[in-house]
């Protein structure tokens, strides 16, 4: 099954790659890079869910679940009255520490393309904030009052943010700094965000181009199909969305 399904996905992969060269190209010379060969890029998948006030029950259960964290936390640490101790796996949250640092903006190109298609995981996982979360930032702010940390996450909530997915999936991205983010949304990769990064590995300090692309694109031949999202960032870090470009219909071999 395992086999089967990763040959489905390469063959949708060898679809989609060559359904979105042409605007990949279109779009890398637009921004002066006439080159493929000298500029990072690749797909990303494409969410197309609108942005709404956060309702006032997820607020709710969001917040409540933050006071439980913190509140845990601080209970743990309660006699010492000091902030919690390093983890001895982790000796001063060394890995988190190296994962809060900004990728190349290059590599933000796929999610911005993508528009969070990961970050949907944690619409009911209340942002993954946990106990743990909460020991990390009061290590890394040792005065912080319990009231100073809720007020804190709170107040990076977006006015708008994506329908049901993470109260922080702001209308740019995540709207909570990095070291303040569960160390899963900092760490993880997908696999297309993993393949531009390896993309530009080898082509350091380049542009990079994305399409965003839904994974249902091939239920719709027609030139025009609205599945697609091309974004660009070039050297500098200026971020371009090529919202004229469009996707062209599926080869008939594809069709």
């Amino acid at each position: 099954m395992a086999k089967t399904q990763e040959e489905q996905y390469q063959r949708w992969l060898d679809i989609t790659h060559a359904r979105t060269a042409g605007v990949i190209k279109a779009a890398a010379r637009e921004i002066g890079e006439d080159d493929l060969d000298d500029v990072a890029h690749g797909l990303a998948p494409y969410v197309d869910i609108p942005l709404v006030p956060l309702p006032a029950e997820r607020r709710l259960a969001f917040e409540n679940n933050l006071r439980a964290a913190v509140l845990e936390s601080f209970e743990a640490t309660d006699a010492t009255e000091e902030p919690p101790e390093q983890p001895e796996d982790d000796p001063e949250y060394a890995r988190r520490l190296a994962q809060e640092a900004p990728d190349p903006m290059a590599l933000n190109a796929a999610c911005i393309a993508c528009q969070g298609d990961c970050c949907l995981q944690g619409g009911n996982r209340h942002a993954f904030i946990k106990k743990k979360v909460i020991d990390y930032f009061r290590w890394s702010n040792p005065e912080a009052t319990a009231d100073e940390i809720i007020e804190t996450y709170l107040e990076h909530i977006p006015q708008q943010s994506t329908s049901g997915s993470c109260v922080y999936h702001g209308v740019q991205g995540c709207t909570l700094p990095r070291n303040h983010r569960a160390n899963i949304c900092n760490s993880f990769q997908c696999r297309f965000r993993l393949s531009l990064f390896q993309d530009y590995v080898m082509k350091p300090g380049s542009a990079a181009v994305v399409a965003g692309i839904s994974h249902d694109h091939t239920d719709d031949p027609a030139a025009g199909a609205p599945y697609l999202r091309v974004v660009s960032v070039n050297e500098e870090g200026d971020v371009t969305i090529h919202s004229h470009l469009s996707l062209p219909a599926l080869p008939e071999a594809d069709t």
